[in-house]
């Protein structure tokens, strides 16, 4: 007789560690489902509308400014502040690879040119989406450059910019000469990424 009833005590154990045991998975797989996703790297790039590319001089990589390119509803708005450069004017392009680990920055490629186009000036229907013009240097060896590009863009499609670099050049670019406007060596360059925390 006792040991039927310490049967009947371990068969109430049980069910009731069976019952317990399912609330509890219940339970989890409710507060997991209630759980916002976590956001991946890509869509927390995308929130960003910013990018910049700091640029470095050669031969030394000592700090020749900053290019900044914002997202805007009627194109990209770029800003270039360049410090510390011969005085005149200079050919300032995006060029097609973000690599400026060559002394001579040749490893930046040539222009950005996505569809094909001939060389040319900011003002041109026909041009490369990289050829951003001249920024004149003065005396002090500081130059200013604004303008709003809408051949490209930040992320989207074949125009984006992010992952490419920005060369400033020795010699003012005559925006006809092909492909790249006579515009001599490459003094600084500065590889285009995203600007967090804008």
């Amino acid at each position: 007789m006792k040991s039927a009833k310490k049967i009947q005590w371990i068969a109430l154990f049980l069910v009731l560690v069976v019952v317990n045991l399912g609330c509890a998975e219940k339970e989890a797989v409710e507060s997991t489902e209630a759980m916002p996703a976590e956001p991946v790297a890509d869509a927390a790039v995308d929130e960003v509308d910013e990018a910049v590319a700091n640029l470095e001089m050669a031969p030394d990589r000592v700090s020749a400014g900053l290019v900044s390119f914002t997202q805007e509803a009627d194109g990209v708005k770029i800003v270039a502040h360049i410090i510390g450069a011969p005085v005149g004017t200079h050919g300032l392009h995006v060029h097609d690879i973000g690599d400026c680990s060559a002394a001579d920055f040749t490893s930046a490629g040539g222009h950005f040119n996505p569809t094909d186009a001939p060389h040319g000036g900011p003002e041109d229907g026909e041009r490369h989406a990289g050829d951003l013009g001249n920024i004149v240097i003065g005396e002090d060896g500081n130059g200013h450059l604004e303008l709003v590009s809408q051949m490209l863009s930040l992320y989207d499609g074949d125009n984006a910019v992010i992952g490419r670099a920005v060369i400033l050049h020795e010699k003012a670019d005559d925006l006809v000469s092909q492909p790249t406007g006579a515009a001599g060596a490459r003094l600084a360059c500065g590889v285009v990424a995203p600007k967090m925390g804008v």
